[in-house]
């Protein structure tokens, strides 16, 4: 994984189990992680990750994720991956499997793992296909019809 991405997925993981408040705690929390991180660097991440500042109930702001995980951007551009390239998917137990045009699996997987969706625990993806693994069958067909409605409203 680039530093980049990895340095994202740290954010996203304090993120969603901690209540930061300001630029310079986001840093030092990096920093625990053995993460340096330059102010512009870590600005430019959270606006690429579309963190929001939501009031707190005692007062004063938080870092928060949008709620689906993934910007405006993020769904734009799975939208059109889902539409250019889905060929199918089919969901088994707590895995859902999505076939894609050829040579195509992996920018539909990224797209999906932008996402950031909470059913999703993992994915994998080969020249075709993507494998989707979640924690229950009840997400897996929660993902399964996430995918189909996006197709959907695209089509």
């Amino acid at each position: 994984m680039k530093s980049k991405q990895l340095r994202q997925y740290k954010i996203r993981e304090l993120l969603q189990a901690n209540h930061i408040q300001t630029h310079e705690r986001m840093a030092e929390a990096l920093q625990q992680l053995d993460i340096d991180v330059s102010q512009s660097t870590l600005s430019k991440d959270l606006r690429e990750l579309g963190v929001l500042r939501v009031p707190r109930p005692e007062g004063g702001f938080r870092y928060a994720l949008p709620e689906a995980g993934g910007t405006l951007r993020d769904q734009r551009i799975l939208e059109r991956e889902l539409t250019d390239f889905l060929v199918g998917s089919d969901r088994a137990a707590n895995m859902v499997v999505v076939k894609t045009a050829g040579g195509h699996a992996q920018s539909v997987c990224e797209a999906i793992d932008q996402m950031a969706w909470p059913e999703v625990m993992g994915t994998i993806a080969g020249e075709n296909t993507i494998l989707m693994v979640s924690r229950t069958a009840r997400e897996a067909e929660q993902l399964a019809g996430r995918i189909a409605k996006i197709r959907e409203q695209r089509t």
